[in-house]
């Protein structure tokens, strides 16, 4: 059973899409969101359907589903979807990208999402409903539900709570603990032990007052 209905119609849904399409077996056949926010009866020239009508018009027994969306408010509703999906007994799949490093050891749940450029060492587990984007991930490694690791750098024996979200180029040490629902901002270099729902943000860059035509490129 290779028919996919993806959850989304948004830019996650559009790069899935493309992906399923040109990087694994699975044929996406329609998309589906909540009935409020449809705005289209049609995306990427495929059907949106209500998803509170979707067990009529895909069933289980006919097509898996993937969920596509971002890291709102701490992965929250990214969770809530999730398990709506599985509570109308839908099979979620994975997408794996034939260009990611992974080793046969490597244990996922469901809805996992990795992209191309991630590596991942051996000893890794990864729960349900987790986005790796172009991220290096150390040996030892555990990442729990509804995480998103956005090209960053996590070093051996490192626990990732539940719904944390890691920004560009954040760096996390070997044996830190992340708590649940905490945030490592783009740039964060994380040393110590965070506790659930902690923010660490890194200083951004600062606009100078110097014309750069003024400057001597050497």
């Amino acid at each position: 059973m290779n028919k996919v209905v993806v959850f989304g119609t948004g830019i996650q849904a559009k790069l899935i899409h493309y992906l399923l399409t040109n990087d694994s077996d699975y044929e996406v056949v329609a998309f589906t969101v909540e009935s409020k926010y449809i705005t289209s009866l049609t995306f990427l020239d495929l059907p949106v359907i209500p998803f509170e009508e979707m067990t009529g018009k895909y069933p289980p027994s006919e097509c898996k589903m993937f969920l596509a969306l971002g890291a709102q408010n701490r992965n929250e509703l990214r969770e809530r979807v999730f398990i709506n999906i599985k509570d109308k007994g839908y099979e979620m799949i994975n997408y794996i990208s034939s260009k990611a490093q992974t080793w046969p050891d490597l244990v996922v749940g469901e809805n996992v999402f990795i992209l191309q450029a991630t590596s991942i060492e051996p000893f890794v587990g990864i729960g349900n409903n987790v986005v790796l984007i172009g991220s290096q991930i150390g040996q030892h490694v555990k990442i729990e539900d509804n995480c998103f690791i956005s090209t960053a750098t996590i070093g051996s024996d490192v626990y990732v709570g539940k719904n944390v979200f890691m920004g560009i180029n954040a760096m996390v040490n070997p044996y830190v603990r992340i708590g649940m629902k905490s945030i490592i901002g783009p740039g964060s270099i994380i040393t110590k032990d965070v506790e659930p729902y902690e923010v660490y943000t890194a200083h951004p860059s600062i606009k100078s007052d110097v014309d750069s035509r003024k400057l001597r490129i050497m």
